[in-house]
């Protein structure tokens, strides 16, 4: 009777370790985090919340990076970056269409300077794909210029 119960006992105990072990389901792959840094000025800003879409923009086929902070951040201020197609590839000059607008409302646009550039290393059309790339340029608004240099975006393409 007792070699019964210890028998019993040892196949509980490798069962409940059995059930211990079992894998936890179907992995759901996590949303890649996003950032869009720049040094503008003397000011480093990393926007968290950064979407890329496809639209067109009075019949010009165009992109739209859109760098924000969180509602519930409060920082305050945007960057929208808009540039002709929808593929990777470098942009400079005039063809880049560019608004910051700073914690005070303060709104600046790119200027036509030759060596303002966006670059666009990888453009993935599906929903999430990480757009990646660098950016550099000078703005002007009501407040004064800023030069923008070192940027990078980390951004999720949208439908």
């Amino acid at each position: 009777m007792k070699s019964t119960l210890r028998r019993s006992f040892v196949l509980v105990s490798c069962l409940l370790a059995a059930c211990g072990k079992s894998s936890h389901g179907p992995t759901v792959p996590a949303t890649p985090a996003t950032t869009i840094s720049v040094i503008a000025g003397d000011s480093a800003l990393h926007y968290t919340v950064n979407l890329v879409y496809i639209q067109d923009v009075n019949s010009i086929h165009t992109t739209l990076i859109s760098g924000e902070y969180p509602d519930t951040s409060g920082k305050k201020g945007s960057l929208a970056i808009r540039l002709p197609g929808d593929t990777t590839g470098r942009w400079t000059g005039a063809s880049l269409h560019i608004t910051y607008t700073d914690g005070k409302g303060n709104v600046y646009y790119n200027t036509d300077d030759t060596t303002n550039y966006v670059q666009l290393d990888k453009y993935p059309k599906t929903y999430n794909g990480v757009v990646s790339g660098q950016f550099s340029f000078m703005a002007t608004g009501g407040a004064g210029s800023l030069t923008f240099s070192n940027g990078s975006i980390i951004a999720l393409y949208q439908k």
